[in-house]
């Protein structure tokens, strides 16, 4: 059940910023958006969209390079600017984060059972048998079979999906009350996907964590996610509920990604893509990111293109005559 009283994690004007050898990446350009307790939140948009970066710097795990400035508010407790030590009994306590490839976070020469019992000993401060116990009890949570023995198999003993799963269990070990999933299902075959989608669906309703996925699939958010947020050239294009984005997209940007899904019921000689590329971070135009590659561009796009409200929990960052500025 979804919890509106007040905001799990409250993002405001949150830019990222990479300085490197040719001058400043923006890589996020100053994004504001909610996650309430118990809600499924999708951030969609392609490769370099800022979907990635804006939430490796909630977590403080940007690379050296990397700039924040904005306001992350989680659970009460500003995040920008926070000391490593009170950042760290968060991060992996009640934030954790998992990846799209489960291999680059699980350590291929330590068996699973070392990996998921030091977090408890490290976070929650019990013995190795607890832990164990506790880690036994999480896998079978997320239906790894046998889970008893097979914790004690290293990484490369189990499937890419089932590696998934344990990622996924050693991330929930500590109860955290938000889960960031980056893309976690994209390396996976269809079938499996649909296995870990349904897992997240059921963990959400038993432990009540909210979720924010990240993905380009608009698929999978129709089929997982409350509301989705739409990012384009590190922007904020458009925030609404599944139902409005599929039903009555504002964005140019959001309806382009809507027309290149590929349909079942009518045969296509080629796919819809979006046509030109992405901007380039280094050199943002004015205005609007997507003013080069949008069909229904006008000298307007130029300017300074500000969120306005189609209706109730939709905004669009378009200056086509739709809603009323904020």
């Amino acid at each position: 059940m979804i919890d509106k009283k007040q905001p799990l994690l409250q993002i405001k004007n949150l830019t990222v910023t990479f300085k490197v050898q040719d001058g400043t990446v923006k890589a996020v350009n100053g994004i504001s958006f909610k996650v309430y307790n118990g809600e499924i939140v999708g951030i969609v948009g392609e490769s370099g969209s800022g979907k990635s970066q804006s939430m490796l710097a909630i977590m403080g795990l940007l690379a050296q390079n990397g700039i924040t400035h904005g306001s992350v508010v989680f659970n009460g407790t500003e995040l920008i600017g926070l000391k490593d030590n009170a950042l760290n009994k968060i991060r992996g306590n009640e934030i954790a984060m998992v990846f799209q490839d489960p291999m680059t976070s699980l350590n291929p020469y330590l068996k699973i059972s070392a990996q998921m019992t030091e977090i408890l000993i490290l976070h929650k401060q019990i013995s190795y048998k607890q832990a164990l116990a506790k880690s036994i009890e999480m896998l079978e949570k997320v239906k790894i079979p046998d889970a008893k023995n097979r914790i004690h198999l290293y990484p490369h003993e189990f499937s890419g999906g089932m590696r998934q799963r344990v990622m996924i269990a050693m991330m929930l070990l500590t109860s955290p009350k938000l889960l960031i999933a980056d893309e976690p299902t994209t390396a996976l075959d269809v079938t499996v996907q649909a296995q870990i989608l349904e897992l997240l669906k059921e963990l959400r309703k038993e432990l009540g964590m909210a979720i924010v996925f990240i993905t380009h699939d608009m698929g999978v958010v129709a089929n997982l996610c409350d509301r989705v947020n739409v990012m384009y050239g590190g922007g904020l294009m458009e925030t609404a509920t599944i139902d409005q984005i599929f039903n009555s997209p504002a964005h140019p940007y959001t309806q382009a990604l809507l027309n290149s899904i590929p349909s079942i019921d009518e045969e296509v000689e080629k796919l819809l893509t979006i046509a030109g590329e992405p901007p380039n971070l280094l050199q943002l135009p004015d205005g609007c990111p997507f003013q080069n590659r949008c069909s229904s561009f006008t000298q307007n796009c130029i300017n300074n293109v500000s969120l306005r409200r189609i209706s109730s929990r939709h905004v669009s960052k378009c200056t086509l005559p739709i809603g009323e500025p904020i």
